[in-house]
């Protein structure tokens, strides 16, 4: 068809080259003639004429050969139409034989898995109903092996857990009674210095300027004061301790306080009240001015004969750096710094200190408290130690308890062994004693369970049907 195109545009090219060369041959007549023009209108008009014709026809085969073009591809497309609709009618017709072979596997599968769990869930009734007897002999076993050596850990274990926890509760216990009986000391000091005060006074006037008395009286008070205080007399402090300094001179403090760590702490209380019996009774300013001026005068000396003693450097006494000066008067104690503003600081640079009754029951419940949390820092060590026993009777019991697990595992492979070799394999015994059953060797009253005889016999193939 495409051929047939271009001979026809080639015709028509030629049809124009000989109208070209036939007009100028004309013209040319036309030029020798001169006078016959009518007659060369009319031929140029047919020629003409003739020319667009020619070239109608043309076209015309042009159309022509292009429609037979597109019948022909028409054609072609509606064969390849066809061959496709037969492909995907045997494509049809293939999926419907895929779809109906996979439902019937999908059907015989379903069967397949109800048939394998009924037959699995028979089995493994039988076989956890053989399996609990088994582990029930074998746990039977290995109690009787281990229940001596469980209760050896575990009795010492549960003793000392009580032990740990009965000595918590003892330390805060002690600790709850100890804050209720501060503050309950606590309220009751002002009552205490007051008695003791009013008490001090009316002796003080009955002595009379007896030193002597006046220095049991002293160490009367100070006991009073040691009791309110909590510490324990020959534990926590002694009384008239005697004392012998590296060039054998003797000393006796009237008490030695002991802190932890063998510390000590040296409480004195000779101090003579005479002058301040005597301002007391005085009966105008001078009176009371002089004896206020013994009175200082008399705590100062005391002060410097203290400081003379050296208590630290005593055998058998680990001092703190300061004695306690102990004036058993409240009043005294107050008056005296009332007078002297600078006693207080001068003392402490000599290394002592001046308590009163109530100053020094402060400084001795402290020094309670200390040894209180003393005793429970020793607690907690114990404690620790416990715990840390406690811990090492758990790593044994552990250990213990992992071997137990190791034999229940070899136990339960045993088990499977044997219950292997009693229905699985080849040549296993319930096979092999079903078969002496069928042969008629014996008549059992008892008949195994279907399932595992079956079981048996489908994996037993080295005996015949």
């Amino acid at each position: 068809m495409i051929d047939d195109m271009v001979w026809a545009f080639a015709g028509l090219m030629a049809l124009i080259a000989v109208y070209f060369v036939w007009r100028a041959r004309v013209h040319n007549d036309v030029s020798k003639a001169s006078g016959d023009d009518a007659n060369a209108a009319a031929l140029e008009k047919s020629i003409s004429q003739q020319l667009t014709m020619a070239q109608l026809e043309v076209k015309l085969e042009q159309a022509q050969a292009e429609a037979a073009l597109l019948q022909t591809q028409v054609q072609e497309s509606q064969l390849k139409h066809t061959q496709m609709q037969a492909q995907l009618g045997q494509l049809s017709v293939d999926n419907a034989s895929l779809q109906t072979r996979l439902e019937a596997q999908q059907e015989a599968h379903q069967l397949q898995q109800q048939q394998q769990q009924q037959s699995q869930h028979t089995f493994d009734t039988y076989l956890k109903q053989f399996a609990e007897s088994s582990l029930k002999q074998q746990a039977h076993q290995l109690s009787s092996q281990n229940q001596d050596q469980l209760g050896h850990l575990l009795n010492p274990l549960k003793q000392q857990l009580g032990d740990f926890r009965k000595k918590v509760d003892d330390v805060y216990d002690k600790d709850a009674r100890d804050r209720a009986g501060l503050t309950q000391q606590i309220n009751s000091l002002l009552e205490l210095n007051n008695k003791l005060s009013s008490d001090a006074i009316n002796l003080t006037k009955a002595l009379k300027g007896d030193n002597k008395a006046q220095g049991n009286w002293g160490e009367m008070v100070l006991e009073q004061v040691l009791e309110q205080s909590g510490l324990r007399k020959d534990y926590e402090y002694h009384s008239q301790v005697n004392l012998t300094q590296t060039d054998g001179k003797r000393l006796q403090p009237d008490v030695v306080i002991h802190m932890p760590e063998n510390k000590d702490v040296v409480v004195d209380a000779k101090v003579t009240l005479v002058a301040y019996e005597q301002y007391q009774n005085a009966e105008d300013d001078a009176q009371r001015s002089s004896a206020l001026a013994d009175h200082l005068a008399s705590v100062k000396a005391h002060i410097k004969g203290l400081s003379g003693k050296s208590y630290e450097s005593a055998e058998g006494v680990s001092s703190l750096d300061y004695v306690l000066l102990f004036i058993p008067i409240e009043s005294a104690y107050m008056l005296a710094l009332q007078a002297d503003s600078e006693l207080f600081v001068s003392a402490m640079k000599n290394n002592i200190m001046l308590v009163s009754p109530a100053t020094l029951l402060m400084v001795l419940r402290t020094i309670h408290n200390i040894w209180r949390y003393e005793k429970q820092s020793q607690n907690a060590k114990q404690i620790a130690l416990q715990a840390e026993e406690m811990h090492k009777k758990l790593v044994d019991f552990v250990t213990s308890m992992d071997h137990v697990g190791s034999h229940l595992i070899r136990a339960q492979d045993a088990y499977d062994i044997a219950h292997k070799r009693l229905s699985s394999g080849r040549g296993n015994l319930i096979s092999r004693a079903q078969k002496i059953v069928n042969l008629g060797g014996i008549q059992p009253k008892k008949a195994l369970p279907e399932a595992l005889i079956e079981k048996a016999s489908e994996e037993d193939t080295d005996l015949e049907p």
